[in-house]
């Protein structure tokens, strides 16, 4: 017997994950009327780059922020609230044991190209799991197999009951890939979204179109196009100078206030999944030592750190879960800043004058996380080389794959990202036989209650052992032109579905 999951469509795609919305001032047809205008195109700022198209390979979440939800789509998606909601698939049941989930799925929807959707692209695509390499394909390793039952039913078989399944099939594992397509993931994108994709420009510009056959509720503009701004003013200024129509996750935190002030601007500050973590090299040996990294933690100022990176916005964070977590728990005590107990930590360590590698992505809050955490350190005799590497590229492969760093800085902004301490081949190399027995019983668990008791288990066994610093959780500022309807406040981690866009004249 099976008990049924069955949840209605949202009557348009306006919000999967993180909708946008705003004016372009080169607008002109539809612009006679009041109202929305169809014909509009949007421009948008954001500073985290796409390394290139292809976010089974390459990692960094700026690719698929950009494309899932637009382009790429997936049996379900998350809602505005972050609850798991019907997308390719109508609806799902669940066996009773946990390790069946059958999809009925929506008919008549084809990929840009004229592929057809089907259970067979359903198998095709999560069995092809195995072949990834980027953004944590082991969230799903309990699939085991897709067997297709007919052309609009299909059943997900797992080795052993995940909790968490339907929320990473809701996020970039579950996306839908035409068979045809795969050989070009990294430069060309065909999805079954409301956008089609017309070009990328590296670290310039990526350009969207309205797909007009799309299946469901069609996109409110006809054109969209993401621009990159490695500089947190040169993406504010573009905003004030009309070059761009809103700005996503703005980090010119000392020009919010300005925006606030001036009319023809909207400013909306809500929640995100990010978490700015520090992380040690358990393959360094003096960080290998609990004490030399909980000196570490200690020696960290992070109200300073705070206001260096965001000008104080966010929630300083002494753990790995973030407030809108149903496990989070509040650890921002759990070390308070104590250079004096650092020093004492290091002498029963033994440790003297320790010299550390920080590389770090050329991100502004990392810049400046950096500068305070070199300073910090220096006062309790440890020495910190900096190098800045060019994000993506250089520090997703050099540091996060190769894991050739001694410390580290990086805002982690994928959902649940605490589950990655279950991996000890992720790149901060934890691995504690305690954490992981609580993330098992996590992934077993049938009910809200019991995921949540041992999420957080788990989480005070990975705040013990000290893997890193968590910093803080930044929050998520959209800045637009006067106009704008619909922007959401809370950045879920899983792409900015733009199809809601409205633009009132």
């Amino acid at each position: 017997m099976r008990t049924p999951h069955r949840h209605g469509l949202a009557a348009a795609l306006a919000v999967a994950a993180l909708g946008l919305t705003a004016c372009s001032a080169g607008s002109e047809d539809g612009a006679d009327d009041a109202g929305p205008a169809q014909d509009a195109s949007v421009s948008i700022g954001l500073a985290a780059v796409p390394a290139n198209l292809d976010y089974t390979t390459s990692g960094g979440a700026a690719i698929f922020e950009a494309l899932l939800g637009n382009v790429y789509e997936g049996l379900v998606q998350l809602d505005e609230h972050g609850e798991v909601e019907p997308l390719l698939a109508e609806s799902w049941e669940i066996s009773e044991d946990g390790t069946e989930y059958s999809f009925t799925l929506r008919e008549d929807v084809t990929f840009h190209d004229g592929t057809p959707f089907d259970a067979e692209i359903v198998q095709f695509s999560l069995e092809r799991l195995d072949e990834w390499t980027a953004n944590t394909p082991d969230n799903l390793a309990a699939i085991d197999q897709v067997e297709v039952d007919s052309p609009t039913e299909v059943t997900v078989v797992l080795s052993e009951p995940d909790y968490d399944a339907l929320y990473w099939l809701a996020g970039p594992l579950g996306t839908m890939f035409a068979p045809d397509s795969v050989d070009d993931l990294a430069s060309e994108a065909n999805g079954t979204g409301p956008f089609t994709f017309e070009s990328y420009e590296n670290a310039v510009q990526m350009d969207l179109a309205r797909h007009e056959d799309y299946w469901g509720e069609p996109a409110g503009v006809a054109d969209a196009s993401l621009v990159y701004y490695e500089d947190a003013a040169a993406a504010a200024n573009a905003l004030r100078t009309g070059g761009v129509d809103a700005i996503l996750r703005a980090e010119a935190y000392d020009q919010v206030e300005s925006f606030e002030e001036e009319d023809e601007f909207d400013v909306v500050i809500g929640d995100t999944q990010a978490v700015a973590v520090l992380a040690m090299s358990n393959d360094h040996e003096e960080l290998s030592d609990p004490e030399v990294r909980e000196a570490i933690s200690l020696a960290i100022d992070k109200e300073a750190v705070l206001a260096a990176a965001t000008t104080g916005h966010g929630t300083i964070l002494g753990g790995p879960s973030v407030p809108t977590d149903s496990y989070y728990q509040d650890y921002s005590e759990e070390r308070p800043h104590d250079p004096e107990a650092a020093e004492e930590l290091l002498e029963q360590a033994g440790v003297e004058d320790l010299s550390l590698r920080f590389t770090l992505p050329n991100r502004p809050y990392a810049e400046a996380i950096a500068q305070v955490v070199q300073d910090d350190l220096g006062e309790i005799g440890i020495s910190v080389d900096l190098e800045t590497q060019e994000f993506p590229a250089v520090w997703v492969e050099q540091t996060m794959t190769n894991q050739d760093y001694d410390l580290t800085v990086v805002s982690h902004v994928e959902p649940r990202n605490m589950i990655n301490y279950d991996d000890p081949d992720y790149y901060w190399g934890y691995d504690s036989e305690e954490a992981a027995e609580h993330f098992a019983e996590a992934r077993a668990a049938t009910d809200d209650a019991d995921y949540a008791s041992a999420m957080e288990a788990a989480a005070d066994q990975v705040v013990q052992d000290a893997p890193g610093v968590w910093l803080y959780n930044s929050p998520n500022i959209v800045i637009s032109r006067d106009g704008v309807e619909g922007l959401p406040e809370d950045d879920l981690g899983v792409g900015m579905n733009l199809s809601g866009i409205s633009v009132d004249h």
